[in-house]
C-alpha cells in the first residue's frame, strides 16, 4: 500500500503556522518506534518532522514532546500502554492518538481521548469505548487541520 504524499499538505501547514518541517533524527525515530508505531508513521516523522509545537485548530508535537505526553503526562501515560499513541493535543489537553488497536492496520486511525476521564484505573474496554474516531489516518487528520476542520468534542 502505498503512503499519500504528505508534501502539500505539509507545505500548507508550514504556510499557515510559520513552524518548519525537518527530518527527525535516528535517536528520535528509535523513540518513537519504541512506542510502537506502525512503518507509516515512521515514514512520515522520517521526512516531516515539526520542528516546534504546530499551533493550530490544534497543536502538532515534534517528537520530544510525543514521548514526553506518552511517558509522562494524562492521558497518554495511560493511554499508551493500550495501544493509543498521542501525537498531537486540544488547547485543553485532551489528546489525539495514533489507534494502533488493530495490528493489522497499516495507516492506524486517529482518535480523540479526553484528559479529564481516563486515568490508571481506566480499563482497555472504557478506552475503547472512550476512543472517539476522528479521522481515517494521519493524511487525513493533517487535511483536517489545514481546513481548521478537527474534530475536538470528546467523549466523556
Amino acid at each position: 500500500m502505498a503512503l499519500p504524499d504528505y508534501a502539500p499538505v505539509i507545505e500548507q501547514i508550514a504556510a499557515q503556522t510559520g513552524v518548519t518541517f525537518r527530518a527527525a533524527s535516528p535517536d528520535d525515530l528509535a523513540k518513537l518506534e519504541a512506542l510502537g508505531v506502525p512503518e507509516s508513521v515512521l515514514t512520515f516523522f522520517r521526512e516531516f518532522e515539526p520542528s516546534d509545537c504546530v499551533q493550530g485548530q490544534v497543536r502538532l508535537w515534534p517528537i520530544m514532546q510525543v514521548m514526553e505526553e506518552n511517558e509522562k503526562l494524562i492521558p497518554g501515560v495511560y493511554a499508551s500502554k493500550h495501544g493509543y499513541i498521542v501525537f498531537a493535543t486540544t488547547d485543553c489537553g485532551d489528546t489525539y492518538c495514533f489507534d494502533l488497536t488493530d495490528p493489522g492496520v497499516p495507516e492506524p486511525p486517529i482518535v480523540l481521548l479526553s484528559h479529564e476521564v481516563i486515568s490508571e484505573d481506566t480499563s482497555v474496554e472504557d478506552l475503547a469505548r472512550l476512543a472517539k474516531p476522528v479521522a481515517k489516518d494521519l493524511h487525513d487528520f493533517l487535511q483536517r487541520f489545514v481546513r481548521g476542520e478537527v474534530d475536538e468534542e470528546c467523549i466523556d
